[in-house]
């Protein structure tokens, strides 16, 4: 039921009382509306109170004939003019009455956000706005041809398409299937009653539902598994490394999406061929092994655990950022050089380690993908048994890797 219309204090009935109690109530309410408003506020000039008590008036007079749209202008105009909060709500009567509650909401919400109101306005007002949100929607669902099966929400419904029922508002899943077609699935949203209607098209008989776009990137993939080869480019501390070849394997599982953007957690491997120089001359022996085989190289090995989060950036390539914490070790049987003092039997050990990075994926299929690596870093302490004299390699190890490679989505 929509309560009538108000003009000054009072509920009316289609036509404006015109005697002189409701002239002095509708002034008063007016009267209190401006001691409420804050200081700041200017308030609104005598004139402008008589205009708006007749487009108040006005406004009534055309509710109650049925002209809802000049009603509207009437309250609206006597609102911005000054007149008390209650125009809002006159404003929201007549959307309801034009069929159109989603204005009536916002009308409705935009009075209750109004201080001072009477306490049994506020509760009249507040139950009105409850019952429009609650309003349940017709659903009607056909097809193409007729005769499917229907769930909503993943309950099977009774009869089949073409076919109507009412739903509660709020968002729903409608699926719909039949016996010589894969099932379709919309996503609605019910809102204030207003009519829903959901009309595909399924695979005829005979005819198979089309093929896969192979270069869409399939939503349902939460595995992800990518290896690359790889340059890197190591720095000891203040010695620069030579370049050299590598490579890279990482694997991720999906945790969440929201539209574009996707976070995913997973592990991350680097495999590197390093070496350096011997700028100091040194001798590359010791006492109980004599000279040195290979002591200017090595195998680097981290491996991290990461998190990732991705944006897609079309059907077909997506953005992704990398960040992780691991350990980086070093297997070599002698080391010399510019790096380490000379050992028979080094002992590198473990050490804590950082890694950034970015990846870029373009879809060759919907499960394979072909990855690239612009850019890898890894940040780390010096291993154990690195020089300091004559050439400091004890600073922070650091490794730059820029690769490319493939991988597929499971």
């Amino acid at each position: 039921m929509i309560p009538t219309i108000r003009s000054g204090r009072g509920n009316i009935g289609p036509l404006v009382r015109s005697n002189a109690t409701s002239a002095t109530s509708f002034l008063l309410v007016l009267a209190l509306a401006m001691l409420a408003a804050p200081v700041a506020a200017q308030a609104p000039a005598k004139d402008d109170l008589a205009r708006a008590r007749a487009l108040d008036r006005e406004g009534a007079k055309a509710y109650g004939e049925a002209r809802y749209n000049d009603a509207i202008r009437y309250f609206e105009e006597a609102y911005r003019l000054g007149g008390p909060a209650f125009e809002l709500w006159n404003v929201a009567k007549c959307y309801l009455r034009l069929d159109q509650p989603e204005q009536a909401a916002e009308m409705l919400e935009r009075y209750l956000s109004m201080p001072n109101l009477p306490k049994e306005d506020r509760e009249e007002a507040s139950q009105q706005l409850d019952t429009l949100k609650r309003r349940p929607s017709p659903l009607t669902v056909s097809s193409t041809p007729s005769g499917a099966q229907v769930m909503l929400d993943g309950k099977k419904i009774d009869g089949r398409t073409p076919l109507s029922i009412s739903v509660a508002p709020g968002q729903h899943t409608v699926t719909v299937s039949s016996a010589k077609a894969a099932p379709i699935a919309r996503q609605v949203d019910a809102r204030y009653g207003r009519a829903v209607i959901v009309d595909v098209s399924l695979a005829g008989e005979g005819r198979p539902a089309p093929p896969e776009n192979p270069y869409e990137e399939s939503d349902a993939a939460t595995i992800s598994l990518r290896g690359a080869l790889n340059l890197s480019i190591p720095r000891h501390g203040s010695i620069g490394g030579r370049a050299g070849p590598g490579f890279l394997a990482l694997g991720t599982y999906k945790l969440t999406e929201a539209g574009p953007v996707s976070i995913a957690a997973g592990g991350f491997l680097s495999l590197a061929a390093d070496s350096w120089g011997n700028r100091t001359n040194t001798t590359n022996q010791t006492p109980t092994c004599g000279p040195l085989r290979d002591a200017q190289s090595a195998t680097a090995l981290s491996v991290f655990g990461i998190g990732t989060a991705s944006v897609r950036l079309g059907s077909s390539v997506r953005l992704t950022g990398i960040g992780g914490l691991g350990l980086a070790g070093y297997f070599v049987d002698h080391v010399g050089g510019d790096l380490f003092a000379p050992s028979c039997d080094p002992s590198p050990g473990l050490r804590p380690t950082l890694l950034l990075g970015a990846q870029v994926d373009y879809a060759l299929t919907q499960r394979v993908r072909l990855s690239a690596f612009p850019l890898t870093w890894q940040i780390h302490s010096a291993f154990g048994g690195a020089r300091s004299d004559p050439r400091d390699a004890s600073g922070a190890w650091m490794r730059i890797g820029i690769g490319v490679g493939a991988g597929v989505d499971l």
